[in-house]
C-alpha cells in the first residue's frame, strides 16, 4: 500500500514538480464547483482544475522520482486532452532541468518511469537527446540475466521489478522505447520480465496482486487476502500503457487483454458502495477512507478498455460513473484533489486534504479516457488499415486519404465532423483537410499492419496541438518569403532585394528547436538569429547562388542562370500537417527565349525536405534550355583546420543528390549542415552537371512539362550528428516515399 521503496529524504525542486500544500479542509460535496455527470465540458472543467492546481503548487519530489514519473504520465494524457500546449511545455521544461536523465539508480524499476515522459516528448519531436540516456540505461537493464529470485529480501527492487507497482513504472517505458526505435529487443526484454514478475505475484484465484512476497501469507482483519488498492492500481493501468504501444499481432498480446479482463471483473465487483475502491480491495471497511490514486487508476484502466473495445460499455460505464462521482467529490474548490495517501502515511487515516502527485496522474489519465468516449458516442466508424511495406521504423508521416474513398464508406463525412482513430494509441490522430484529400499524420513499426477508425462524431471534435507550421511574406524583411515546419526554416527573397540583384536561391535557418522561431527571429533582427542563442540560427550563405534546391536553367552554353526573386506570393495552407504557397517568379531573359515562373511549395510536419513543382510560361526560342535544381557548395568549408573537418561530403542515389559540409567558420563551431535534393526520378547519377560550385540535377529535358523535385537539410547539432546520419535520413525518404510508400486499404 504504501511506497517503501522512496527516499524519506524530499528536496525543494521548481515550480514544474508538483505536491500537496497545507490547503485548509474542503467540505467533502463541492457540486456547486465541479460536476460529475460524463459530459466531456464537466469532465475537462475537472481535469483542468485539478491539472492547473498541481502546476500552481510545487512538490518536494524529485523530478525523476516515479511519484512525479506517475504525474507525467498524466500530464501526456491531459495534454492529449486539451491540445493545450502549457502541458508539453512543463514536460519539456522538467525534461531539460532533469537532463533527460533516469534516477540514478539503473535497475531499479522505479527511476525508470520519468522516461515515459522523454519517449513521449521523443515520438512527437524525434531529437535523439531526448531518449539517449534511458537507451543506453535500458539497453543495460535487458542485456544482463534477470534470474535472480523475486523473493522480498537482499534488497531484490534494486536489481529485480520484484513487487506489482513496478509493473507500472519499467515495462511501459520498455514498450515505448521500442515503439521510438523499432528495436524488437525492447518490446521482447519487457514481455519476458512483465511474466516474471507476473507469475510470481499474480493469484489467479483472486484476479489481483499481491503487493511482494512478504504479503504471501498476511491476513486482514476479516481474514482476506491483502491486496492494496494502488499497488494493483500501478498494474491495471500499467497494463493499459503497454497495450498502447504493442503491435496487434504481437504474439503475446492476447495474454495480457485476458489479464487485463479479469482484473476488470473483480475490481468490478469488489468496487465500495461510496464508488471508490478503499486502500485494502478486500476488507474496505478497516480502511474507510474513500482514496483517490487507487480508484482513479481504476476508472483510467476501465474507461480505456471500453474506448478500445475490450471492456463491454454496458457493463463498466456505470462502475466508471460511480467512482468518477466519488473522485469529483475528492476534489477541492481549488482543484487539489484530496484523499490520496501519502507515502509512508497509515492508510487507515487518510483525509480530504491530503493529495499527492501521483493521485493527480491519475486522474488525468482517468478523465482523458472519459473524454474520449462522450466524443466518440453515438459515432459512426468505418475502419482502415495502414501497412508498412518496408523494415524502416516511420514517425510522424503524413499521410493522404482520398476524400472519395472516405465517402465512399462514410457518406455523410465532412471536414468538420470527421476524426481518425488509432486503435493502438488509442489516441485520436491530427487532421487537415487539403482539397481531395484528408491528411493524417501516422507512426508505423517495421513491416507493421496497424488498424485505423474513421469516426464521424456528433457534436465535438477532439483537441490538437497547435499548428507548428508556418509560412508567410514578411515585408519588414526586404520582402522575404519565409516558412517553417517543426524541423527546420527556410526563405527567399522578393521583390526590394531585385534592385540588388538577389537571386531566387532557398536559405535555411537551422533550428534546434520544434516550436515555431520565424517571427520571433525576424522580430529580433539579424543581429541576433546570426548567433545561436539556443534555438538555432541563420549560418547558411546564399548570396546570389541556388542556396538549396532552388531553380536555374542551363541555356546552350551549358552556362547557370539562377531564377530571380520572387515578385507575387500567395500563402494557401499553414498546417497543422502541411504547410503550402505558391510563388510568381518574373520574366528572365535565357538565350533568346523568356521565361516566367509558377513554383508551389508544399512541406509536410516532421519532415525536413519539401516538395517543389514548378511550371513554366515562355515565349522566343526555348530550344537547348532545360530547367536545373541544385546546391551550392560552400568554399569555406575547405579552410577546416582537420582532415574530417575538411571533408565535403557528395553522395548520390538514383534519386538523390546531397552535400553535408562545415557551417560557417571552423572557430565559430557550428557544426555541419545537410543539403539534399531528391527526385521520383531515377538515374541522377548520370545526370549531374556542375557549374560554379553548384551540383546540378536536369529536371526536365525542355520547359514544356512542370518540374518537380524535393530539396530540404539537417543539422548536426539537433538529429543528424553525422554526414552517414544524413545520408541515411535522405535515402529513407526516398525509399519511403517514392518506392514503398505506405499502403491503405479501406
Amino acid at each position: 500500500m504504501t511506497h517503501s521503496l522512496t527516499c524519506c529524504a524530499l528536496i525543494a525542486l521548481s515550480s514544474l514538480t508538483l505536491v500537496a500544500q497545507n490547503t485548509p479542509p474542503a467540505a467533502e460535496h463541492n457540486d456547486q464547483h465541479f460536476s460529475a455527470d460524463l459530459s466531456s465540458a464537466s469532465i475537462l472543467k475537472v481535469t483542468e482544475a485539478a491539472a492547473k492546481w498541481q502546476l500552481a503548487n510545487p512538490a518536494k519530489h524529485p523530478l525523476w522520482d516515479w511519484t512525479s514519473g506517475a504525474l507525467w504520465t498524466g500530464y501526456m494524457a491531459h495534454a492529449h486532452t486539451t491540445g493545450d500546449e502549457t502541458y508539453y511545455e512543463a514536460l519539456r521544461q522538467m525534461a531539460i532541468e532533469n537532463q533527460y536523465k533516469l534516477g540514478p539508480r539503473k535497475d531499479f524499476a522505479d527511476d525508470h518511469c520519468v522516461g515515459q515522459a522523454y519517449l513521449w516528448l521523443y515520438l512527437r519531436d524525434e531529437i535523439p537527446h531526448q531518449i539517449a540516456h534511458t537507451k543506453d540505461t535500458l539497453t543495460d537493464f535487458i542485456s544482463r540475466p534477470h534470474d535472480e529470485p523475486l523473493l522480498w529480501k537482499n534488497k531484490i527492487y534494486l536489481r529485480e521489478p520484484a513487487w506489482c507497482d513496478s509493473l507500472y513504472m519499467s515495462p511501459p517505458t520498455l514498450a515505448m522505447l521500442y515503439a521510438a526505435t523499432g528495436e524488437r529487443k525492447f518490446l521482447d526484454s519487457m514481455d519476458t520480465l512483465w511474466w516474471r514478475t507476473t507469475d510470481y505475484l499474480y493469484d489467479p484465484e483472486s484476479s489481483l496482486f499481491w503487493r511482494d512476497s512478504n504479503y504471501f501469507d498476511r491476513k486482514e482483519k476479516n481474514g482476506q487476502k491483502v491486496f492494496w488498492s494502488r499497488g494493483n492500481g500501478w498494474v491495471f493501468a500499467g497494463l493499459c500503457h503497454i497495450l498502447q504501444y504493442m503491435p496487434a499481432d504481437y504474439p503475446s498480446r492476447p495474454r495480457y487483454v485476458k489479464l487485463f479482463k479479469e482484473m476488470a471483473a473483480k475490481l468490478k465487483e469488489i468496487q465500495h458502495p461510496d464508488g471508490s475502491w478503499h486502500a485494502a480491495l478486500l476488507d474496505p471497511d478497516s480502511f474507510p477512507a474513500p482514496e483517490s490514486s487507487g480508484t482513479a487508476f481504476y476508472v483510467y484502466g476501465m474507461a480505456w478498455g471500453i474506448n478500445n473495445g475490450i471492456l463491454s460499455k454496458s457493463d463498466y460505464l456505470p462502475v466508471c460513473q460511480k467512482a468518477w462521482n466519488r473522485l469529483v467529490k475528492n476534489m477541492h474548490p481549488s482543484g487539489k484533489l484530496g484523499y490520496v495517501q501519502a507515502i509512508g502515511k497509515d492508510p487507515q487515516s487518510v483525509s480530504l486534504n491530503e493529495t499527492d502527485v501521483y493521485g493527480v496522474g491519475g486522474l488525468l489519465s482517468a478523465g482523458h479516457e472519459l473524454f474520449k468516449m462522450q466524443l466518440l458516442a453515438g459515432s459512426k466508424q468505418h475502419p482502415i488499415t495502414l501497412t508498412n511495406p518496408s523494415s524502416s521504423l516511420r514517425l510522424n508521416k503524413v499521410l493522404e486519404l482520398p476524400w472519395s474513398e472516405i465517402k465512399a464508406h462514410l457518406p455523410d463525412a465532412t471536414p468538420n465532423n470527421i476524426a481518425i482513430l488509432d486503435t493502438i494509441s488509442g489516441y485520436f490522430l491530427p487532421i487537415q483537410n487539403d482539397g481531395k484529400l484528408l491528411l493524417t499524420q501516422v507512426s508505423l513499426m517495421p513491416k507493421e499492419s496497424r488498424s485505423l477508425k474513421l469516426c464521424i462524431l456528433n457534436d465535438e471534435q477532439p483537441k490538437f496541438f497547435p499548428s507548428r507550421l508556418h509560412a508567410r511574406f514578411v515585408p519588414e524583411r526586404l520582402d522575404d518569403f519565409a516558412w517553417e515546419n517543426d524541423r527546420m526554416a527556410f526563405r527567399m527573397y522578393g521583390p526590394a532585394l531585385a534592385a540588388e540583384n538577389a537571386r531566387g536561391g532557398i536559405d535555411v535557418w537551422t533550428k534546434c528547436v520544434r516550436y515555431p522561431i520565424v517571427d520571433k527571429w525576424y522580430a529580433a533582427g539579424p543581429s541576433k538569429y546570426h548567433d545561436d542563442h539556443g534555438e538555432g540560427m541563420d549560418a547558411y550563405k546564399v548570396g546570389q547562388t541556388l542556396g538549396c534546391g532552388g531553380l536555374g536553367y542551363l541555356g546552350k552554353s551549358n552556362k547557370l542562370t539562377p531564377s530571380p526573386v520572387y515578385d507575387k506570393s500567395e500563402v494557401l495552407a499553414t498546417g497543422p500537417l502541411r504547410l503550402k504557397f505558391k510563388l510568381n517568379y518574373p520574366p528572365l531573359s535565357v538565350d533568346k527565349a523568356t521565361i516566367s515562373e509558377t513554383r508551389t511549395l508544399t512541406m509536410d510536419a516532421g519532415e525536413h525536405f519539401f516538395h517543389i513543382n514548378s511550371s513554366f510560361q515562355v515565349s522566343g526560342d526555348t530550344r537547348g534550355i532545360t530547367p536545373v535544381t541544385g546546391i551550392y557548395v560552400n568554399e569555406k568549408s575547405k579552410l577546416a583546420e582537420t582532415p574530417d573537418e575538411a571533408a565535403q561530403s557528395i553522395f548520390q542515389t538514383n534519386h538523390a543528390i546531397a552535400t553535408w559540409e562545415l557551417l560557417g567558420k571552423p572557430e565559430q563551431n557550428y557544426g555541419f549542415i545537410g543539403t539534399a535534393i531528391l527526385t521520383p526520378k531515377e538515374g541522377l547519377t548520370d545526370s549531374i552537371h556542375w557549374d560554379n560550385n553548384h551540383p546540378l540535377i536536369t529536371l526536365n529535358k525542355d520547359l514544356s512539362k512542370p518540374a518537380q523535385w524535393f530539396a530540404g537539410a539537417a543539422w548536426s547539432e539537433v538529429d543528424t550528428p553525422r554526414d552517414t546520419d544524413f545520408e541515411h535520413r535522405a535515402m529513407q525518404f526516398t525509399h519511403d516515399n517514392f518506392i514503398h510508400p505506405i499502403q491503405v486499404q479501406f
